[in-house]
């Protein structure tokens, strides 16, 4: 047998082995796929996309990555992200029970959009009159009118960013500055507003343990990067089985 002609047979083993993984994977997604409400929130629309080290390890529930993509996932009651994705590691699943039965490691990424987390800041404090957010540059603007001795004042507007605090689980406003016309804005007023608006985001509440590491403002949305750590799912998970 010619080199050339075995080099033709290999890859085409290669293409069968292929063509046979490639259905199982489809399963593992449509397993997934229904796993997701549950376990992140309704949404709009979810795609997955899953590889397997082998036909085997697939048809055991053993995928070696799995990219997950939704739009309008509702992750709490109060907070609606328009982009997440989650991109897993080792991932097993009973394809039986679909149920998810562990992760090695999961970073996971959701874009809020201005609107959306202006809404959700007045939703959450309703007594804070005249409470805007906006997303401008890097930063968060914030535009309130405080009350002194119960009577309300003139709006002040304060900049600044998101931090965040509970170990991953809140995002904090952390004021930088603020204008009153061309007047600076008291330090007083500065805590009120931080003091009365914190935390602007409570993840809490969310299904799965999702820890945020970075809060990025830019493009008018605010983009959360994180992960779910495997001591957190694997506290989690008995309980959602």
């Amino acid at each position: 047998m010619t080199t050339n002609r075995r080099a033709v047979l290999a890859g085409a083993a290669v293409l069968a082995l292929i063509g046979c993984a490639r259905p199982g994977e489809r399963e593992a997604e449509k397993a997934i796929h229904k796993l997701l409400p549950e376990y992140l929130g309704p949404a709009k629309n979810y795609s997955v996309r899953v590889k397997g080290k082998s036909l085997g390890a697939i048809s055991r529930g053993r995928l070696r990555e799995v990219h997950i993509a939704g739009t309008d996932v509702q992750l709490t009651d109060e907070l609606t992200v328009r982009e997440l994705t989650v991109d897993a590691d080792e991932v097993a699943v009973d394809l039986k029970s679909r149920s998810l039965r562990g992760v090695s490691q999961a970073l996971i990424s959701a874009r809020i959009d201005e609107a959306r987390l202006d809404a959700m800041a007045r939703k959450r404090r309703p007594k804070l009159l005249d409470l805007k957010l906006r997303l401008t540059g890097q930063q968060v603007e914030v535009t309130v009118r405080p009350e002194v001795f119960g009577y309300p004042t003139v709006p002040i507007t304060v900049l600044g960013t998101l931090a965040v605090r509970g170990g991953g689980r809140s995002l904090d406003f952390s004021p930088d500055r603020g204008r009153l016309t061309i007047v600076p804005i008291p330090e007083s007023l500065l805590d009120f507003v931080a003091d009365r608006l914190n935390p602007v985001v409570d993840l809490s509440a969310l299904t799965v343990p999702i820890q945020v590491e970075r809060a990025d403002v830019s493009g008018g949305a605010l983009t959360l990067s994180g992960t779910i750590p495997p001591d957190r799912l694997a506290r989690w998970l008995p309980r959602v089985r």
